[in-house]
């Protein structure tokens, strides 16, 4: 009787902490490389805005935006992203621009933005750069999404930029997350089992 009790014990001990390591995972709810072949269509369900139909596309692997329009000038987004029961949700992706962009002058700025848009609200920037140089770098922007159940989200990347020959590189975008996991029916009934064993063996040796 002592060991039955000792063993229903272990098993409860044993699925509290199966189901605190189990609690959270991470997930991913998007991402996108580029890898592809050069086109003028983004593809992987991207919609573009732009002035002209080459100024947003794949350009060796990577997302190119560029223009020169007054306010967004080439932008692509990603529509209807579902982050259903995730909570901690991170922006990652690596960011270029052209030789020929320039960088922040009193006449003008060029910038780089990333925004997203919940289901019923506007656009929300997220990050924004000035643009200039050419060597790649890596962004993780946190938090982007405060509510868990965000069923219908957006995701877009813009450029504001002042001549044709400027533009914009977008590489390994990943929205990734922390998925709350619900225990199994098993793992319930093992953990009520349990605690009733431990509750039964104190109740016993009093």
């Amino acid at each position: 009787m002592k060991s039955a009790r000792k063993t229903i014990s272990t098993l409860g001990v044993a699925a509290c902490i199966s189901l605190m390591s189990s609690s959270a995972s991470a997930v991913i709810i998007f991402e996108d490389n580029f890898n592809r072949a050069d086109s003028n269509s983004v593809g992987h369900g991207w919609v573009e805005i732009e002035d002209d139909s080459n100024d947003v596309g794949i350009r060796n692997n990577r997302l190119r935006l560029r223009d020169n329009r007054v306010g967004i000038d080439a932008a692509a987004t990603q529509l209807n992203l579902d982050a259903t029961g995730i909570s901690d949700i991170f922006l990652d992706f690596d960011w270029a621009a052209s030789y020929n962009t320039e960088n922040e002058k009193e006449s003008h700025t060029d910038w780089l933005f990333a925004g997203i848009k919940v289901q019923g609200s506007g656009w929300k920037t997220i990050w924004k750069t000035d643009l200039g140089g050419s060597a790649f770098a890596s962004v993780s922007v946190g938090e982007i999404l405060h509510a868990e159940n965000a069923s219908n989200f957006r995701l877009a990347f813009w450029t504001d930029v002042t001549a044709y020959n400027e533009y914009a590189l977008i590489d390994n975008v990943k929205l990734r997350g922390k998925a709350v996991s619900v225990p199994e029916p098993g793992t319930l009934a093992l953990l009520g089992a349990g605690l009733l064993g431990v509750g039964f063996a104190r109740r016993t040796k009093s």
